[in-house]
Formats: C-alpha cells, structure tokens, sequence
C-alpha cells in the first residue's frame, strides 16, 4: 500500500512538471524570441540566457526551462604553486677599485662632460648653412604681392 502512495505521488509530481501555461501553449509554435531588461532598454535574442534568466522580460516560442542548461565551467584552480626544489636570485654585485689612468676611450666613466664640438673650430660652415636658412625663410616677391603685410601697407 505504502509503494503505490509513492507511485502515485511520483505521477503526480511529474504531471504537475510536465503541464504547460496557457501563455506557453499560445506562443509555443512562434519562433523563439527571450528578451532580457539591460542597462539601455530591453534586448531580445533567438536561445535563452541562463545566466539572464532573472532579467526575463517576455518570451516567445518554447519556455526558457525546457532547454537544457550548460555545464557551468569548471571554476580557477586555487592553491599554492607547485615546490621547487631549486630559486634563482642575481648575483650579488661586487664592490670593485674604480678605474684609474687614461679614459679617453671609455667616456661613460669620465666625470666631465664630454663636448660634441670644439668651440675653436672653424665655423665657417654653420655660418654659411645658416645664412642659407635665412634666405629661404625670407619672403618671396609672389608673397609680397600678396600679403599686404609683407609690403608695409
């Protein structure tokens, strides 16, 4: 007597799970449409978001719940790492005499500043580079024909 209240509590619950709203029968055969409530407004996709499921605005076609749900991944990998049984450091640095005698070959441990150019050295270039610059920075006379400006109007 006792197995046929579970068989019939068991028919029961599984009828009661398997009957469909009047709604989902009326928009069971229209493609399927889930729309979920964003931040802008209201967005609408073909296959339910399980993880939207809370923001389900309306559907149509077959009930969210009837499809099966995805396998949640599997979550991070927590711990410590793995024991080595070696570390690596960088040498320490070892305290050396600094170098003496002549550094012209090695400027990078002469204290003065080194100087790009002799200041005695013939200019003579530079001048004529410069003068050259000058001229072509200068207005050309079409300018001038132009641009009252140039012509002290």
């Amino acid at each position: 007597m006792k197995t046929l209240f579970v068989l019939a509590g068991a028919a029961i619950a599984l009828s009661a799970c398997a009957e469909k709203s009047a709604y989902e029968s009326a928009v069971e055969n229209l493609e399927p449409r889930y729309c979920y409530q964003s931040i802008g407004g209201v967005t609408c996709y073909q296959k339910p978001f399980v993880r939207d499921e809370r923001r389900l605005v309306n559907y149509y076609g077959p009930a969210p719940q009837r499809y099966d749900r995805p396998v949640p991944a599997p979550g991070p990998v927590t711990g410590p790492p793995e024991s080595v049984a070696y570390w690596v450091k960088d040498p320490e640095p070892v305290p050396t005499v600094p170098p003496r005698g002549d550094l012209a070959d090695r400027p990078w441990l002469q204290k003065t500043p080194v100087q790009l150019y002799d200041p005695d050295e013939d200019m003579a270039g530079v001048d004529a580079f410069l003068q050259e610059f000058d001229a072509s920075s200068a207005p050309s006379s079409n300018a001038a024909r132009h641009n009252p400006e140039v012509r002290g109007m």
